[in-house]
């Protein structure tokens, strides 16, 4: 869960965090002023203050039954971060912060922890237990990795020449809206962590699966120039990023000159916004709708042709989605429906290339490309009309007691 909250006028970007009830202990991550923090606090530090008994009771999974989620969130970061705010404010500065994208590639970052202390706000205070070291914000990581799609002749844009645009419209989400030196907007989607399955131990990056797919639509772009590849959002460049020596934990010895100008990808510039964080779903569609006539379901099946003639296009191309048995990455937060045309797409967020000269991936194509047809018929003939469904009958509801309103007001 992420959040945002105000202390100083400065917004506290929440992004992670744990609490442990049985261990005692919690953590908490966020950003303030372009620098990153996380604040542990654990029982045996501040036992026997009065922070320790405004925050115990907090550590439960459970929130109040009168608060929700959301809200038993809040009052956990709030806690935690009000009681560290002198030294947060020592740490740093007013300096204006997250300008451009190497700005977030290259963000400081301190780990804190409360200790008691008599003078400080409940018996406590934050003290520094390591850093500054440099992180990406937002699980950003730049790359080494090659990829397939690359082309030789793609413009290439530093991370420190890239204008950072609207970062205050949604702090908790990633930059993505930049400025060129020439005054180029673009869109950035950027290289990420990878994440590890908890079950299987299995490493995968979704973020440079979906870099793949965009750069082999742009190679197909290249190939043919045909009205679908001119339809899809281009891809304008590759951000590059100099590693710098500190985002090396240990490095070998003689590895600091090395690594300080390694040439690293950060992401790729595109032409238009591709997440369903920016760009209207067919799940917000549905929500938003108030009609269900013949003219929205003929609209819906012009979608699902759309989709469909979509998957076929980009299987052929080596790009397929997934998923897993009960969850298909081709959902309704995944189509993804222009503002303008209204015409349909697939987000590429959760695509991945599998290379048809790769033999050993056959059998993984025959796989998605069954999981894609599924996902099409699931989400057309099994969601959809549900949604739809329960739309009328909210409509008849609300008919019913404007019916009975006006009843009562002729006696």
């Amino acid at each position: 869960m992420s959040t945002v909250r105000y202390f100083d006028d400065i917004p506290h970007i929440g992004r992670f965090g744990m609490r442990d009830d049985d261990g005692a202990t919690s953590w908490t991550m966020f950003y303030r002023n372009g620098t990153n923090f996380t604040i542990h606090v654990d029982e045996k530090d501040v036992s026997g203050t009065a922070f320790h008994s405004l925050w115990r009771p907090l550590l439960g999974d459970e929130p109040k039954e009168s608060e929700s989620l959301t809200d038993d969130y809040n009052k956990f970061f709030d806690l935690v971060v009000s009681h560290s705010l002198s030294t947060l404010q020592e740490i740093d500065s007013a300096k204006t912060h997250w300008i451009t994208l190497r700005d977030y590639l290259h963000t400081p970052a301190y780990d804190l922890k409360l200790v008691s202390d008599s003078t400080g706000t409940d018996g406590v205070r934050a003290v520094v237990t390591k850093g500054p070291e440099s992180v990406g914000a937002y699980e950003f990581q730049p790359t080494t990795t090659t990829f397939k799609n690359m082309p030789q002749t793609i413009p290439k844009y530093s991370s420190s020449d890239l204008i950072v645009l609207d970062k205050e419209a949604d702090w908790r989400m990633p930059p993505h809206k930049v400025r060129t030196t020439d005054g180029l907007i673009c869109y950035f989607k950027a290289c990420e962590q990878s994440s590890t399955h908890v079950e299987t131990g299995e490493e995968t990056n979704a973020s440079l699966d979906s870099i793949e797919s965009h750069l082999r639509l742009y190679k197909y772009r290249q190939e043919k120039s045909d009205s679908y590849a001119t339809q899809r959002s281009k891809v304008l460049g590759i951000v590059t990023d100099a590693a710098s020596a500190s985002d090396e934990s240990d490095p070998a010895p003689g590895q600091h000159d090395k690594n300080k100008n390694q040439a690293l990808v950060a992401g790729i510039l595109l032409s238009s916004p591709t997440s369903s964080s920016y760009t209207k779903t067919l799940g917000d569609v549905i929500e938003q709708t108030e009609t269900t006539d013949d003219v929205f379901i003929e609209q819906i099946q012009r979608w699902r042709t759309q989709i469909e003639e979509d998957v076929v296009r980009l299987h052929s191309l080596g790009i397929y989605w997934g998923g897993r048995e009960d969850w298909f990455y081709i959902n309704p937060y995944t189509v993804l429906i222009d503002a303008e045309s209204g015409d349909a797409s697939l987000s590429l967020d959760t695509a991945v290339f599998l290379d048809d000269d790769d033999t050993t991936s056959k059998d993984s194509r025959t796989k998605l490309t069954e999981m894609d047809t599924r996902a099409i018929e699931s989400l057309f003939e099994q969601w959809l009309p549900e949604e739809l469904s329960e739309k009328r009958n909210e409509g008849s509801e609300e008919y019913s007691g404007r019916s009975y309103l006006m009843s009562l007001a002729d006696i």
